[in-house]
């Protein structure tokens, strides 16, 4: 079973466009479904240029020479987390590490979409007993680029994911927890007195 702590380090890799090897790893075993450790080598044990680009961006891996040794204990560090699978020679995802990078697609798709001019407020009051229910949407909330305005109140320009909002009710926060979409936000600190513009 992977840690969470592990789990949100190669989603923040590569929601902010910088994978490290594991995620290299896994998002090519994503794209191509399964390979073998080889499939990560040219003869000088180099990774092979790829032709794809990574949920739109660049991986940066396409010419770094890493050593065979790298990748052998990447591959059985991302075995032990229960991300990657082996059968015989073949790599593959798991079942986790499938849920994993489609959730990172998602994300990826929602922080790349064209701004509809409206802004998305969370704002939630949840109880010290689910601190860690807490800790998990606050987390969330910043992968997806939202600035906190006040202590439990935070804004973003990209709509919450689905699995985000299932998880939230999954979690029995809805109550704790409410989303609005707002049309224009009003600085008054730049407002005279007089009603006008600074």
């Amino acid at each position: 079973m992977a840690s969470k702590t592990f789990l949100k380090q190669v989603q923040k890799h590569i929601l902010k466009s910088v994978p490290a090897v594991n995620d290299y790893i896994c998002a090519t075993l994503w794209e191509l479904g399964e390979a073998t450790s080889q499939s990560f080598f040219s003869p000088k044990y180099s990774f092979t240029k790829p032709t794809r680009m990574l949920f739109g961006f660049e991986t940066g891996f396409e010419n770094k020479k890493i050593s065979k040794n790298t990748i052998r204990k990447n591959l059985g560090r991302l075995i032990a987390q229960g991300i990657v699978k082996k059968k015989g020679n073949m790599f593959s995802l798991s079942k986790g590490g499938i849920k994993l990078f489609n959730s990172i697609g998602l994300r990826k798709k929602i922080l790349a979409k064209k701004w509809d001019k409206k802004y998305r407020l969370v704002i939630f009051d949840i109880p010290e007993k689910k601190r860690s229910d807490r800790e998990w949407l606050r987390e969330e909330l910043y992968l997806l680029e939202y600035v906190q305005l006040q202590k439990s109140v935070f804004i973003s320009k990209h709509a919450l994911p689905e699995d985000i909002i299932i998880e939230i009710q999954k979690r029995k926060m809805n109550k704790f927890v409410n989303y609005l979409l707002v049309d224009k936000i009003f600085d008054y600190s730049k407002i005279d007195k007089k009603g006008g513009n600074k």
